[in-house]
């Protein structure tokens, strides 16, 4: 098990909950939700905690939770999972942008840029 926190562990149940209502097409919750839960994950450290893998996871947890469904929906779970994961991996990429990777600022207005 990798070292996480009890706010990670909260969210990670929670998406692997979710992940199961999916599975057995109990909703839509997982589409609504799933980018909250895991920005909460990349503010609670999880990111940076060693030996993590979102993918393995929360397939781990779904297979614990709803088993005979997991497992009749494999190919299901893993899309899921990976959706879950390339995410996860854009917001990470996303949050860690510092203000100079991008576009250098520009004034706000004209008096601004101008001597006027």
């Amino acid at each position: 098990m990798s070292h996480t926190n009890p706010e990670i562990e909260r969210t990670l149940d929670e998406l692997s909950e979710l992940v199961c209502e999916a599975l057995r097409n109990e909703g839509d919750q997982l589409i609504d939700r799933r980018e909250g839960l895991l920005r909460t994950l990349l503010m609670s450290g999880y990111s940076s905690t060693s030996g993590n893998c979102l993918m393995t996871d929360i397939e781990n947890r779904v297979k614990e939770r709803c088993g005979e469904c997991a497992m009749h929906r494999g190919g299901a779970l893993s899309s899921i999972t990976s959706d879950l994961g390339t995410r996860f991996k854009t917001l990470a990429q996303w949050e860690s942008r510092s203000p100079s990777d991008e576009t250098p600022s520009k004034p706000a207005n004209i008096s601004s840029a101008t001597d006027a």
